[in-house]
């Protein structure tokens, strides 16, 4: 084991140590109780179990429970100019704390497939000011207006995000109801989710990595950030009715979903050794993760949709699926590559190589044959291992305990309304 290995696996270890010790002082200062600092310690405790995997926590998501439960009893979801008896700085704080519940609480339950514990409708606290953590403090008697949303300070891309969890909430909401959209509708919240992404400043509208390259990372990540919460939301909102032959779900769900593999996967390109965003690859979490995974099952569901129909689709065509099924190629690598951190990608990568497989015939990859193997990973040979009392690694074939086994090997015999609930083809 080289001495880099050597190195990860003390910070690891140290890191797990601090987490412990950090869940045992929230545990020795009664979390559950009412008190100054509560839920900003619960939520930072909650956010640092989400970097710790990238697949969804559900430990996560029941810590931030309990940490917008205690946040509405101390009337967080209130704005501080209601209530007279706060300070300018404490006010701004509490604002900023409850942004951040917000974020994380939609972000994760959208992740396990859970209403929001906030309902946004019931809150009237404002979104922080544009503010760097100088421009006031403790004694400051009166707070300072914000700053030119042209200026790329690191608390603006907070701001934009938290203006967007507005219609994200809305879809969200649409994608757990049992009723269905009239499209008109569907019309109407689409056009705000797109009003809501013309209002984000320039300064964080994405752009080519290559004409990136005096930017900082933290700025080109925090772009795409954004920029993935407003294809989330259209692929979101569309993919239902995209399932059920909507054409014009179809053509917003495709054209979102190819963007957002499209960005991911130059993203993830720039955080190897040497790329633009190698000092920024921790910022590669379970939410962007999550992104990439509905981006990819979406591509997948365009593939499925125009093959298992067999009749002509007038948003997908073959024009379509060979601009799509490259993105899907090299998507599949980097859910191998990621499948020995991921359950969730192991899953994903099964149910592409499976759209591969089956598009093997077509004119449009016969001259790119598909590859079942990245570097030093062969998906075939995934196995969940555990050690028995020796030692020793008894290895269980994945296809045996994945809950999607139910797929076979063929595109014909995925069943897209239980492998994603939102399908109902």
């Amino acid at each position: 084991m080289d001495s880099n290995h050597l190195l990860q696996n003390d910070f690891i270890a140290e890191s797990s140590k601090l987490h412990t010790a950090a869940g045992q002082c929230l545990v020795i200062g009664e979390y559950h109780r009412s008190q100054q600092f509560t839920v900003e310690a619960l939520a930072i405790y909650a956010q640092c179990k989400n970097l710790r995997t990238l697949d969804p926590s559900r430990e996560a998501g029941a810590i931030l429970g309990m940490a917008v439960r205690i946040a509405y009893e101390m009337g967080y979801h209130r704005d501080p100019d209601a209530f007279g008896s706060l300070t300018v700085f404490e006010g701004e704080m509490r604002r900023r704390c409850w942004a951040a519940c917000k974020q994380m609480d939609l972000m994760s339950s959208f992740q396990l497939g859970l209403p929001s514990n906030i309902c946004i409708e019931n809150c009237d606290t404002k979104s922080p000011r544009n503010l760097l953590d100088s421009d006031f403090d403790v004694d400051t008697p009166a707070l300072p207006v914000s700053r030119s949303e042209n200026e790329a300070i690191r608390l603006l891309w907070f701001i934009v995000k938290d203006r967007q969890m507005v219609s994200f909430s809305k879809v969200c909401k649409d994608s757990l109801s049992f009723k269905d959209k009239s499209e008109a509708q569907i019309i109407q919240l689409d056009e705000e989710i797109r009003q809501m992404y013309t209002m984000i400043p320039d300064v964080l509208r994405t752009r080519p990595l290559s004409e990136s390259i005096a930017d900082a990372p933290f700025l080109i990540m925090t772009r795409l950030y954004v920029e993935f919460i407003y294809l989330k939301s259209l692929c979101v909102l569309h993919r239902r009715y995209m399932a059920r032959g909507n054409v014009f779900s179809t053509k917003s769900c495709v054209k979102a979903g190819k963007r957002l593999v499209s960005q991911f996967i130059d993203m993830y390109k720039e955080f190897t050794p040497g790329g633009q965003l190698h000092a920024e690859r921790w910022m590669l979490t379970n939410f962007t993760m999550n992104d990439f995974l509905l981006g990819i099952m979406v591509l997948c569901l365009v593939v499925y949709t125009h093959r298992k129909r067999g009749l002509p689709h007038p948003a997908i065509d073959s024009a379509t699926e060979s601009e799509v099924l490259p993105l899907l190629e090299q998507s599949y690598d980097i859910c191998v590559e990621k499948s020995q951190a991921s359950r969730d990608a192991r899953r994903v990568a099964h149910a592409v190589r499976l759209i591969l497989n089956g598009a093997k015939t077509s004119n449009a990859v016969e001259s790119q044959p598909v590859r079942d193997n990245a570097p030093g990973i062969d998906l075939a040979s995934l196995s969940l291992q555990h050690e028995n009392g020796d030692g020793q690694v008894n290895e269980t074939p994945y296809d045996l305990l994945d809950p999607f086994n139910f797929m076979g090997n063929d595109i014909e015999n995925i069943d897209w309304t239980v492998f994603d609930p939102q399908f109902s083809v």
